[in-house]
């Protein structure tokens, strides 16, 4: 069937992209440069989380193949060493020994198709699992962008507030030189004085919020003894986006992970109700054994060869309930699936929605930061042939900020919609 097309895929790309989840912990040496594919890296080697499931990926793979055992023979040998006396009328006897051993082999000859469906179960299971790690991968990396690009953020809008304290140290400096020559009044100095110092507090507020943000990344990226003296690359170019909301949805249904578990789930809850079934039906086996045994050595061989057959006449109702059991399983699954079918179509269009929004403000904030930007100017040179009053000055510099800051917001909320509409669609 078609999930079954989809599970080498699943399974190889778990194994090629990602061998190195369980590796050993990575440091970050001082003054590197982290571009947002190294930080990718040291995610999946890093994480704990991606490591646990990909240990639960490996224990599903020997609950199944502990499944498959069952197909062959199942061979025990055994040795035994008694010794023995009995009263008879004439007394005790005198002690005996006595030895044995012996050699026994079953094989599993037909069943109903009760092994090959538990196997099917426990094989459904496996891949479930994989989609469960590759759906974990998918996620921890969108988490890992959303700190990255948070960490630009607050990096991008520290130097803002760098550049106001600046901007507001030439305004004292100004101030202060047309007071002691008696063209401005001494209110000036002081505006410009609690300007300066809430800039301060501002740049300090924000060098506070970088910091934070390098540990939420570091903490992604499965660091525990960080130590924030690295820096991440910026890229100045924004991201292409060309999709149609069509195609975003139809990726979402081919490659989304958590859809192919539900699928999977479903699968495993019909092929459940068959096993169920079986409970109605007998099983048959062939034993073999070959021993020795005797009181004295050399003992004597002993051999056996036979077939078995168990039919399952009543069980107090217990199969009938475990076949509705299965059943009711199996809606429930169905109906699971048709959940969360419905919310990718309502995740892809809110995502899909969010990436034309974020992309539409980024020119209108581009030309609110110029304007800005040619009103601050305006305004000083204003204020330094005496037309303009500090309050301009301050009115501009604050709309200034402003405005770069919503410049930067607005291109980090377009490269994170389209990281967000990537995770919807099911894709790194």
């Amino acid at each position: 069937m078609k999930i079954k097309n989809i599970i080498p895929i699943v399974t190889a790309l778990a194994v090629l992209l990602y061998p190195n989840a369980a590796a050993a912990q990575e440091t970050i040496k001082k003054d590197t440069v982290l571009s947002l594919e190294d930080c990718i890296d040291i995610t999946l080697k890093n994480n704990p989380a991606i490591s646990s499931s990909f240990a639960s990926q490996e224990a599903q793979r020997n609950r199944l193949s502990q499944t498959r055992s069952s197909y062959l023979p199942q061979i025990d040998a055994s040795a035994n060493y008694s010794r023995s006396d009995s009263e008879s009328e004439k007394g005790w006897g005198g002690a005996q020994d006595g030895y044995s051993s012996s050699i026994n082999a079953k094989q599993l000859i037909y069943d109903f198709g009760k092994t090959g469906l538990s196997s099917d179960i426990q094989e459904n299971s496996y891949y479930s699992a994989v989609a469960d790690t590759r759906n974990l991968i998918i996620n921890t990396i969108y988490e890992l962008k959303k700190a990255y690009y948070d960490t630009l953020l607050a990096r991008e809008s520290k130097h803002v507030y760098e550049q106001s304290v600046e901007q507001y140290q030439e305004q004292l400096k100004r101030a202060q030189a047309y007071y002691q020559v008696g063209t401005r009044p001494k209110i000036d100095v002081t505006t410009a004085q609690v300007n300066l110092n809430n800039a301060k507090l501002n740049l300090i507020q924000a060098e506070n919020s970088l910091k934070k943000s390098y540990h939420v990344l570091l903490n992604v990226m499965g660091i525990y003894d960080p130590s924030p003296e690295f820096s991440l690359q910026m890229n100045n170019t924004l991201p292409e986006f060309s999709l149609t909301e069509e195609q975003a949805l139809d990726t979402a249904m081919k490659n989304r992970q958590d859809l192919l578990g539900y699928k999977l789930k479903l699968e495993s809850a019909r092929q459940n109700v068959k096993l169920s079934r079986t409970g109605y039906a007998p099983s048959i086996n062939a034993t073999g054994s070959y021993g020795w045994s005797g009181g004295d050595f050399p003992l004597y061989d002993r051999w056996s060869v036979g077939a078995g057959v168990s039919i399952p006449i009543f069980s107090g109702l217990s199969t009938y309930n475990s076949v509705k059991e299965a059943q009711n399983n199996m809606l429930s699954a169905y109906y699971n699936l048709t959940s969360a079918e419905q919310d990718i179509l309502l995740e892809i269009k809110e995502a899909y929605l969010n990436v034309q929004d974020s992309k539409s403000k980024i020119p209108v904030a581009e030309i609110t930061r110029t304007q800005a930007q040619e009103n601050y100017e305006l305004a000083v040179g204003r204020y330094k042939v005496g037309v303009g009053n500090y309050i301009e000055v301050k009115d501009a510099e604050t709309t200034l900020s402003d405005a770069k800051l919503a410049y930067i917001q607005a291109v980090f909320d377009y490269t994170l919609s389209i990281a967000a509409l990537n995770k919807a669609m099911g894709i790194i």
